[in-house]
């Protein structure tokens, strides 16, 4: 299953209310297009939609007990589910089909609310028991699956993405300008906040219980506490080798299908571990894919071409130029639920394309980077704090000679660039300097951007709110600790996860990420951090690892991406259509954004004077998904706020 929806009401059997959640499932079609199931049950109705990976040909239909008073709906895989059968066999259980999903309403029998504590996988899942009339909810660890929500006259109406809530006639669609203005920093919506007020995402490791009116948020699993823990003893090469046991158990598990299981391969240290992993578990012949760029500055395709032929697996290559980005661009614009401003959705969605042609489900390498310290941003961290004690007409003399010596190129991600994004925040404190570096628009700009009807409801807001409420309470182990857990639960979880999740589903494909196995994933918090970042080598302990797998020059290779020239793509094709999207009146109209703010990041972009891809692509995104959700340069209805927004995750409704 890899779309679910549903409706909790009063009504005991409401025809509107089945019409309804079928509407919603229909918009989850492309999520799940091997078929759809449908349950009407005393004050529920749940839908889901199926894309079949194990058991194909099981029945598309809700899963529930022996006696049909325990249903459930789930959205992903539960890699342990052969082992939680068993263990549910031997209490007694029967059970129906061989689909992994379908030990749910039993663990539920005997678990109650506490059940996703036993589950591995990857999943956003739905329980309704009809005798409690309690409805249950969840959501996987790292955030692979999403889940929104919304509670209001007297319902609880929840689905796998925005548009699926939407399909509602009484859901609201007025715009959260705190969420706006969270979008406009990080490029993304945190968690719990969505584009539209009163609809919530379920944070990941998190459950859902709905009862007599009544909502409960919970947590049922934190990374913290693993960074809470002593570091573990040892020297570098015996945590090296444990690990690489521990990544061949994520691999082994992650690949359980009954489909055909490739590899999105860009040639990099993370993907090509999976890939020597996988290729070692099956032998040759693993299906890859990989991207390709017209433009030479951006096509590293030579490196998963050599890594592909040194495990003998079966690539295919994509090429992108400009007609290929176009039809991209279309196509998330069309298919995304919600604004993400994250330009490399575009060749993920067209790799997920190429994919599904031959495979249903890939593994990627997401992860990897947030656990073992793999961003420049880590070894920025600790240059700043060095560089803030250098007296302040030092650091601004050398900034000045350094910008001059380095025009503005445009290029991937160039020392330009970095240059520039170290600058401009270095002097802040840590949180909102690392805030900054991975976002899209700092704060000081928001003023410019920002419509004066929407700054009039920030009045009092943080703008890094949900940065210090993922803080909130942890005294983790060491800054770097920090840092690497506020990527975990932020960047992660509501950018990279967002973006692999819809662009491969919007291309009916299943993603999976073994690095993101949680017992993998605390194994690696309780490491020391000089075993992550050491010196300046990042992913210290995952290189190691790979050593004895993973050609030499692979671990060298400075970190990139999946990325696309939109800097260029806007000087030379795309500046006219921003010209109008963007032209004053059609601004004014939408009523979000101050007309000539936007003018000035896109004349500052188009003279070379400052290279403005990250907002620009996210203010194009938002107003993609604007046309589709109010229409075509349609004003945006604006809600009022609620005074803590991060903190509306654990009240009832």
């Amino acid at each position: 299953m890899c779309g679910i929806a549903g409706i909790v009401s009063r009504a005991p059997f409401d025809p509107e209310r089945s019409e309804i959640v079928r509407r919603m499932a229909r918009t989850l079609a492309h999520r799940g297009p091997d078929g759809e199931g449908f349950a009407r049950l005393p004050q529920c109705d749940l839908a889901f939609r199926r894309l079949a990976i194990v058991d194909v040909e099981a029945s598309a239909e809700p899963l529930s007990n022996e006696s049909g008073t325990v249903t459930s709906v789930c959205n992903g895989e539960i890699y342990n589910g052969d082992e939680l059968r068993r263990w549910l066999s031997s209490r007694g259980h029967r059970f129906r089909t061989g689909v992994d999903t379908e030990v749910l309403p039993h663990l539920y029998e005997e678990l109650g609310v506490g059940l996703a504590q036993r589950l591995d996988g990857m999943f956003a899942f739905a329980i309704f028991d009809s005798e409690r009339r309690l409805l249950l909810a969840g959501r996987d660890r790292a955030g692979e699956k999403p889940l929104f929500y919304w509670a209001g006259d007297g319902e609880l109406v929840f689905g796998s993405e925005l548009r699926a809530l939407l399909a509602h006639p009484r859901v609201p669609r007025a715009l959260d300008p705190v969420a706006l203005r969270r979008y406009l920093l990080h490029d993304c919506f945190p968690a719990p906040l969505t584009p539209i007020a009163g609809i919530r995402k379920l944070p990941a490791a998190h459950v859902l219980v709905h009862r007599e009116q009544r909502l409960d948020v919970t947590r049922y699993w934190d990374l913290a506490d693993s960074y809470h823990a002593p570091p573990a003893p040892g020297p570098l090469d015996a945590a090296a080798r444990e690990l690489d046991a521990r990544i061949a158990e994520a691999v082994r598990r992650r690949k359980r299908s009954h489909v055909p299981v490739g590899v999105f391969l860009s040639g990099g240290m993370d993907s090509t571990t999976i890939l020597a992993h996988l290729s070692e578990q099956e032998g040759p012949g693993v299906p890859t894919f990989t991207l390709g760029h017209v433009d030479r500055a951006f096509d590293e395709s030579r490196f998963a071409r050599e890594t592909a032929r040194r495990f003998g697996a079966d690539l295919e290559e994509v090429v992108l130029g400009p007609a290929q980005l176009e039809e991209g661009l279309r196509r998330v614009a069309e298919g995304f639920d919600e604004p993400l401003g994250d330009a490399s959705t575009i060749p993920t969605h067209l790799l997920s394309l190429a994919a599904s042609r031959k495979v249903k489900v890939v593994l990627s390498g997401e992860g990897g980077d947030e656990l073992f310290a793999g961003y420049p941003t880590y070894l920025g961290d600790r240059l700043a704090e060095w560089w803030r004690a250098v007296p302040a007409a030092v650091r601004h003399t050398v900034f000045r000679a350094a910008r001059a010596a380095s025009p503005v190129t445009m290029g991937n991600v160039g020392l330009d660039y970095l240059l520039e994004r170290f600058a401009a925040s270095c002097e802040r404190e840590r949180l909102e300097r690392h805030a900054c570096w991975f976002g899209g628009l700092p704060p000081e700009r928001h003023g410019e951007v920002l419509a004066p009807r929407v700054l009039a409801l920030l009045s009092g807001d943080d703008p890094f709110g949900s940065v210090r409420e993922r803080l909130r309470g942890r005294a983790l182990r060491d800054d770097l600790s920090a840092l690497l857990y506020l990527d975990f639960t932020l960047y992660l979880q509501d950018d990279l996860l967002t973006k692999v999740d819809r662009a491969s589903m919007l291309a009916s494909l299943e993603a999976r990420a073994p690095f993101l196995d949680h017992e993998l994933a605390e194994h690696v918090a309780r490491l020391p951090s000089s075993f992550k970042l050491r010196g300046v080598t990042t992913k210290a302990v995952l290189r190691r690892a790979a050593a004895r797998r993973v050609p030499p020059e692979v671990l060298r290779r400075r970190k990139r991406g999946f990325n696309i020239p939109f800097s260029r793509w806007i000087l030379h094709g795309l500046g006219e259509s921003f010209r109008e999207r963007f032209a004053r009146e059609r601004v004014i109209s939408r009523g979000l954004l101050a007309p000539e703010g936007v003018a000035r990041l896109l004349d500052e972009h188009l003279s070379r004077r400052a290279d403005h891809r990250k907002p620009l692509y996210s203010l194009l995104a938002l107003d993609l998904w604007c046309d589709r959700t109010y229409g075509e340069a349609a004003a945006v209805p604006l809600a009022r706020p609620a005074s803590v927004p991060e903190l509306e995750v654990a009240r009832a409704q």
